[in-house]
């Protein structure tokens, strides 16, 4: 089956055991992201194996760990999975937070200089003056052998961390 938003919805919804409509809150090359009905967990649905075995294995280290949370950024916690289904159940958190482990390395990066130069650019593109707060994350995950990668936006979410710095705008044109 290929895994579009319907059939993943109807994936999701025959999990939490549900005919209610689920709203989707994200997705992405990994999967489809829902939000359950009772608004307090939210539940991915994974197109791949390698990415839910990866993602399962990184909330399992980290409840392991007990890391919930990185400098000041909230990390859901793993609530349950089905390996058949290739589901994720997850707290739901609000912005400021890190989501989205389907991209971890277990090992450090192996990447030419050439490829690594161009992540550190994108990541000074997307975050600017609060990069650092991405080299932390990366720094205090890679303590505990996880090399997070995919830093975006919509995974690393700043809205409301203190102490942001504001991102450079365009000039105005008069």
């Amino acid at each position: 089956m290929t895994l579009d938003p319907k059939s993943a919805a109807q994936i999701a919804q025959a999990y939490i055991g549900t005919n209610a409509p689920l709203t989707l809150l994200g997705w992405g090359v990994g999967g489809f992201v829902y939000l359950s009905p009772d608004g307090q967990s939210a539940v991915k649905v994974h197109r791949h194996r390698q990415g839910f075995s990866t993602e399962l294995r990184a909330y399992q280290r980290l409840r392991l760990l007990r890391i919930n949370q990185l400098h000041g950024l909230t990390i859901p916690k793993l609530k349950d999975h089905s390996v058949d289904l290739r589901i994720i159940r997850m707290d739901c958190v609000i912005a400021p937070f890190l989501l989205d482990f389907a991209g971890v390395l277990f090992s450090p990066p192996d990447y030419s200089e050439d490829t690594m130069n161009d992540w550190h650019a994108r990541l000074d593109e997307m975050f600017g003056p609060n990069v650092h707060i991405a080299y932390a994350v990366y720094n205090s995950l890679a303590r505990h052998a996880m090399y997070y990668m995919d830093f975006r936006p919509s995974n690393m979410k700043l809205d409301g961390l203190p102490g942001l710095q504001p991102m450079d705008s365009e000039p105005d044109d008069f």
